[in-house]
Order: structure tokens, then sequence, then C-alpha cells
């Protein structure tokens, strides 16, 4: 059974591996093929099944099965002619509004388009945002006036894929809500709406918990209502490795399964138990209690998962089916991937099933079976390092860190929270309705518990060796670290175990391949409406501006420039350079200084920027790192109107070709660059300044750079509409090649003395997924 589930599995992952779905119906015709060929062999042959064509079936009806889920998903995704126009909606809020400053931001299910063309599939799920707009609640009905455009997000390698999670929430559009006198609310939530109850619980909560320390993580454990959450906290439990506590999963559906159970098998008249066994009445009782709380919780995917996987498990006893722990885990898988195959984008799929598998393999007959509390304590810390160990390699793939705290930290905090947290959560959920003064005792009282451990959390946080930042590896060094897991947690005897440390020494000591001294590299990342762009010889890194800020928890730095960093193993920020003020390049500057505090940061407007180091660019500065020379061409030391204009410009330039970082300045800069020496302004690539506006990238300037490449840093449907079609036409008519950001994602480039300048590679294009979104220029 075990193999069948993984070989669906398999089929499912292979077409997660492509840039463009198979036909459907040639799946369908192989599958078929398949399945006669082994009715033929077994009826009408009686001979023994074929092994591997049973499981390729299985794995044909994997691919098969997301394929069809797939197709329907991309047929109901905004169509690109339709981007950027704006229609009257009507539609319900689905799930939790969530508000961050003064924008709010939730989904709307729609129910009515209007649009002219009725042939065409329109999208059912939006992802809107309402700057400045009324109060919106869960469970209300609205006629909206919409922006829309298909879902799209920043490329980069090392960062988050949010077209990815777009489609895991089956999210069709996203966009932004117009002003309009059409916008009005058309009902109130109705009385049975579990999204309106949930926010009402959520409000009803931080009410009670105002002020409080810990509110955010409260509202998490009893509505799964994160937003509350603060920064520092997040930090912490992403350092310690314990910020699955506060997704509503496995964890949490078994303990409130395990809390009905013993309500159940207490209150049940005697008399019931003889018609049914009390056994089977506790586990009903179990399941339906952690089916309430998943609905309160939202019935994210995380809680779907667990919840399935519970039922699977109740379900099997209930039927007294004798079953082997694997054959278990096998039918929950299978009916997770049957109920949702695009889970498998989700990294909690992946940690949750790994979790499992592993308390299989190193516990199988033997937990719970040490006599004593010792032996007992003991058993629970195995796990937890056990379970650590396995997620190490999987973590570094995902995230590109890892928590090396996590067994204590887990061994301390998840019995603290599971025994001592949330029963108290549980039991002021179902006093609310009764008496709010003693659910707001009980919930305070939560949060002193809270208090309590978490100096104790906060301390492991701050450990210098509490998280392992590293590059993500590649497939074989994965692989290899995969088996000497294994190897390490085998059963005592067997044989070779010391093997597995050895495996996983590659994973520990893998880093990206350097330039060679004398070469350079270049990455123009794709950070939206902005500027980040880092430049990397065989032994020192730059980044030149770091992008945008997009609201008090979110900015390129964090999000784009920082991860793309780890990506490239650089360890060691040396500079940073912010060539002016503007927020599209020096957003994301603060979050880059505080993940390398001894960089140093030159530039211009960079007071704000807190750092140990500062000072501004001057023209005539130059530097040499492995045989690479940088410059700054300008500013002069005079004085200039305009904030674009006294912006930091750099050439870089080594054997293998030169490149020009020219960042936001205008005509009358650019002439004076120019007049200055226009020989030296020959660059084989230019990021082209201000974005491609009108105002920049003169014919006087293109004809003094004449580059091969020429990137324009913009976003995707920027509203200012750059580049502009005439900049860009400058460019090509002198042979160069032109890349927009946001079209190709980040692209990386090449200066080696052999080689000259090789464009290596234009992400979007050369690592999409069948889901991501494409854009022609």
């Amino acid at each position: 059974m075990l193999l069948k589930a993984l070989s669906f599995l398999a089929g499912i992952m292979l077409i997660q591996q492509c840039a463009l779905l198979p036909e459907l119906s040639l799946l369908i015709v192989i599958l078929v093929v398949a399945l006669m060929v082994m009715v033929w062999r077994r009826f009408l042959l009686h001979g023994k099944p074929l092994k591997w064509l049973e499981l390729l079936i299985f794995a044909l009806a994997g691919a098969g099965w997301l394929t069809f889920v797939a197709s329907n998903y991309l047929e109901q995704r905004l169509p690109e002619i339709l981007a950027g126009q704006d229609f009257l909606v009507e539609g319900v809020i689905q799930d939790l509004p969530k508000e961050n400053e003064h924008v709010q931001r939730f989904v709307l299910l729609v129910d009515n388009f209007e649009i002219e063309d009725r042939l065409l599939v329109l999208p059912e799920r939006l992802r809107l945002s309402w700057y400045y707009g009324p109060q919106v609640n869960a469970g209300e009905r609205w006629r909206l006036r919409v922006r829309l455009k298909p879902p799209h997000g920043f490329m980069n390698p090392g960062g988050f894929d949010y077209e990815g999670w777009l489609y895991q929430q089956n999210i069709h559009a996203t966009g932004y809500i117009r002003k309009s006198e059409q916008n009005r609310k058309l009902a109130d939530a109705s009385v049975f709406s579990l999204d309106a109850l949930r926010q009402q619980l959520s409000a009803d909560i931080q009410q009670m918990l105002q002020g409080k320390e810990h509110v955010g993580l409260i509202t998490a454990l009893a509505v799964g209502d994160r937003s509350p959450i603060s920064e520092a906290h997040w930090d912490t439990l992403i350092r310690t490795g314990t910020n699955h506590l506060m997704a509503i999963s496995g964890l949490h559906i078994g303990l409130a399964a395990a809390f009905g159970f013993w309500v159940v098998r207490r209150l049940v008249p005697t008399a019931l138990m003889k018609h049914i066994p009390a056994q089977q009445l506790g586990m009903l009782g179990g399941l339906g209690v952690a089916a309430v709380y998943a609905m309160l919780a939202g019935l994210s995917i995380p809680t779907q998962r667990a919840l399935l996987m519970l039922s699977c498990f109740v379900i099997m006893l209930l039927l007294r089916r004798h079953f082997k722990a694997s054959n278990a885990m096998a039918t929950a898988l299978l009916v997770i991937l049957l109920w949702d195959p695009v889970s498998v984008l989700s990294a909690g799929f992946w940690f949750s099933f790994l979790a499992v598998a592993v308390i299989y393999y190193v516990f199988s007959g033997r937990l719970g079976s040490g006599q004593g509390w010792r032996a007992r304590v003991g058993q629970w810390g195995w796990m937890q390092f056990s379970i650590a160990l396995a997620l190490f390699p999987f973590s570094l793939l995902l995230f590109q860190q890892a928590s090396l705290i996590s067994p204590l930290a887990n061994l301390i905090l998840v019995p603290y929270v599971s025994f001592l947290v949330v029963p108290l959560v549980l039991l002021a959920l179902l006093l609310m309705p009764v008496s709010s003064l003693l659910a707001g005792y009980l919930l305070l009282a939560a949060n002193e518990m809270l208090a309590l451990i978490w100096p104790v959390i906060e301390a492991l946080s701050l450990h210098p060796w509490a998280y392992w930042v590293q590059a993500a590896p590649h497939w074989p060094v994965l692989l290899l670290a995969m088996v000497g897991v294994a190897l390490l947690l085998a059963p005592r005897g067997f044989p070779a175990r010391w093997l597995g440390a050895v495996m996983l020494l590659p994973i520990v000591f893998n880093s990206a391949e350097k330039p060679a001294a004398g070469d350079f590299e270049l990455a123009h990342l794709d950070v939206g409406q902005g500027l980040a762009v880092v430049v990397r010889t065989s032994q020192h890194a730059l980044v030149f501006d770091a992008g945008n800020r997009f609201g008090s928890r979110l900015d390129a730095g964090e999000a784009v420039v920082v991860p793309f960093l780890r990506h490239w193993s650089v360890t060691q920020l040396d500079r940073l350079v912010i060539s002016h003020g503007d927020a599209d390049h020096i957003g994301g500057a603060q979050a880059v200084v505080d993940t390398f505090p001894d960089v140093e940061v030159i530039g211009r407007d960079i007071e704000p920027i807190v750092a140990k180091n500062k000072r501004s660019c001057r023209r005539g500065e130059r530097w040499l790192w492995d045989g690479v020379e940088f410059e700054f061409l300008h500013p002069a030391e005079q004085s200039y109107t305009r904030r674009n204009n006294h912006g930091c410009v750099l050439m870089v330039s080594a054997a293998g070709g030169r490149l020009l970082i020219a960042a936001d300045i205008e005509e009358e800069i650019e002439a004076d660059l120019i007049r200055n020496d226009a020989e030296q302004l020959q660059a084989e690539v230019l990021i082209v300044p201000h974005h491609g506006s009108k105002t920049s990238s003169s014919q006087a300037f293109v004809d003094a750079v004449r580059p091969q490449i020429a990137l324009i840093p913009v976003g995707y449907r920027n509203r200012y509409h750059h580049p502009v079609s005439e900049v860009v036409s400058r460019y090509r008519a002198l042979g160069a090649t032109v890349h927009y950001s946001g079209h190709v994602g980040a692209v990386k480039i090449s200066f080696n003395a052999n080689n000259g300048v090789v464009l290596t590679e234009a992400y979007r294009s050369d690592q999409r997924k069948y889901w991501n979104h494409v854009i022609t220029d």
C-alpha cells in the first residue's frame, strides 16, 4: 500500500516539475492502456500481477489527477488580455480580512462578474487590496469596482514563490479596489457564516487581552488568526524552530481530538454505552471536537490535512480493521492527495509526513515502552532530535535556513503549550457563549503561562548557534543527506551507521560556486518597481540599492535581497551602496544591514539607515577587489536640485567586460557624464537609468554606452507605465537585448575573461513552472 501511495505522489511530483502541463488526454490514453495490459495479464492469462505495472498505474493516476486540477485552475485564471481593466463584481468576503496601516486585504468569492464577453471563463476567487476604504468584515456581501491582473509575483533564486502560494490558495486574480460610487455593501454576514464567527472571536480575544504581550499567539491558537503576532515573536519562533506551533495542524487537531475523547468518555450516560462501545463513542466525539476546532481555525490547508489524516485513522479504528502504521500513513497520504494534490507545494505537507515517517521508522513498536518517567523523557528528547535531524536537509532546501536549537526548544515548548496552554484556550472557546468573564480569565491564564516560558525560548533563540543559514543544496547533495539521516537513525546494531555522518558533510559545507579571480558576476533582481543589484567577485560582494518597502512587515531587502545573498552563499557582505533616498531604492536597506551588521554603507540620503559605518559616495572614488575595478562616476561635490540627479553611479570593470549601474539619473547628468569622458561610459551591460522613463536614456547617452544588454528595473504593469516604448526602441536600434525585470525575473550575467559577457539565467523563463505567469515584452 505504501509503495502505491508513493507512486501516486511521484506522478504528482513529476508534473510539478514541468514548465507546461502535459495533455490530459494523452495521460488518460496511457493509463487506459496500462490498465488493459494488467487486466489482460491477470484475468485472461491468469498470471500474477506485475508489481511495476501496478506502481506505474498509480503514478499515471497521480499525474493525471494533478493535471486535471491544475488545468481547471489555469482556465479560471484571469487572461492577460483583461489585465489592467476595471470590472464591477459582486461577491462574499472569505476568510479574515487583514489590515495593515492604511490598507485592507481580503479574498472575495465572486458570484457576479459584469463583462460583455460571456464566453470567457472568469476568475472566481480574487485577492484584493482596499486602500483607505471603509471597514470590511468576513462574510459580508459587496459590490466593488476592481482593477485586476493575473497572479504575479517576484521571481528570484532563493525567494518566496508568491505565484505558487496563490495557486495553493486557489486565487485566480489579484487587484485593488478603485474609487467609485458603485462600491457598497449589499448585505451583512449571515448568522451561519463561520468566517464572521471567527472574526468576532478574534476581536473578542484581542479585546479581552488588550495590552497583553502574547495576545497574538493566543489568537493564533484559538482561531488561526496569526496577523496579531508581532515580528519579535515570529523571529523567536523561527529561530527556535517552534513556529509550527502557530499553525493549527496535526498537533493541535490531535489535542482537540484527545480532549473530545476524554470529555465524551466521561459525559456519555452508561446506558448508551451498552449499545455503542465507549471507545467508539469517544473516538467519534474526539473527531467531532477536532472538526469544530478545525472550522474555527478557518480550515486552512494544514488544518484540512490534519483533519483528513485524523479521519482516516478514526475510520480504520471504528471498522476494527487490523492495519499497519505504514498502511494507515499511506491511506492518509492518498486521501490528502486526492483532496488537494496541490498541497505538495506546501512545506507543511512534507514536514508533517516526514515527521510521522521518522516516528514510525525510529520508534516502531517501542514508543511509550520505557519504564518510568526518565525513560519517557528520554524517548521524547530522542524523538525531537530525530525529527529535527530529518527535517534539517529539507529546511535548507526550502528556506535556506534551519534551527539548530529546535530539538531542545521543541522538547520544552511542545508539551508546555500542548498540555498547559492549548487546553486553557479550548476551554475558553467553549465557555465564550456562556460566560465571557470566565472565558476571559482562562485566556489571561493562558497568557500568563506563555509569559512564564517565553524568556526561556527567547534565550534559546539568542544563542549564537541557534540558527544555521546556508545556500539551498542541489538534489544529489540532498539525496545523499537523506540517506545519511536514515543511516544515523537506523536501529542499534545496523552496520556502518557512522557513514551517515560522513554523508551529511556535503550539505553542511555546501556552497555556491564563485567567480575566478579577475571575473565577476551580476544579479539584477526582480523587486517590482525598484532597483536591487548584487555584484560578486571571487572573495567580495556588493549590493547596489535594496528595492522598495511595501509595508510595516515587508520590504524587498528581507523578501528578495537577503534570500538571494544566501542563495549565492554570501556570508559576509562588504558594501551596500544606496544610490539615493527614493523609497524604491532605499526601502529594503535596513533589512540588509540588520542581516549583515558589519557591512559598509555608502550612498546618498542614507541618514535613516542605522549602521556602524556610513559615508557618502563621491565621483572618482575607486577600489580593486580580486582583479575587478569599481569606480563611482557620479555625483560630484556640487548640489543638485533633483534627488534623482545626486545619486551614485557605479562602473564595474574587468577583463571580461564592463557594467554600468546608472540608478535614477536624468538627461542633465547623462550629459555631464558624456562631457567628462564619453569613452569611459562604454559598457557591455547597462542598468538602464530611471526605470526606462522619458526623462532619461537620451540618444547621446545610449550612443555613448552602447550596451549589448540593457536591463530595465520595472514592475509588472507598474502605475508609471515604465519603460517608455521610445526609450526601449533606442536601445534595440543599437542591437542591444532588452530585459524587463518584471517580465523575466532575476537576471544573472557572468563577466568572464575567457568567454566575455554571458547571460547565464533569466529566472522566470529558465526556472518557471506551469503555474508561473508568462509575459512578453
